[in-house]
């Protein structure tokens, strides 16, 4: 689905993706089937253009989140 996206964006479905993807990270034994499982389109900043809009900054949240819950990118140290 995630790959559907990169040849046909849609942030709507994009949300949903990441939304399902953090869900799933919050619980450790899928945390660590996404470190391994999860498309290399949602790491690499593929979808960068199309959460560029200040409307879409929830979804920009909720990948980092996601990122950071399965390893990806280190925690912040502000919290």
């Amino acid at each position: 689905m995630v790959l559907g996206l990169v040849e046909q964006p849609s942030v709507r479905l994009l949300k949903h993706i990441c939304r399902c993807y953090l869900r799933l990270s919050e619980n450790k034994h899928a945390r660590e089937a996404l470190q391994t499982c999860i498309p290399n389109e949602l790491r690499d900043n593929t979808f960068a253009s199309e959460l560029q809009d200040d409307s879409e900054k929830l979804t920009r949240k909720w990948l980092q989140q996601l990122l950071r819950n399965i390893g990806d990118i280190p925690p912040d140290n502000t919290s």
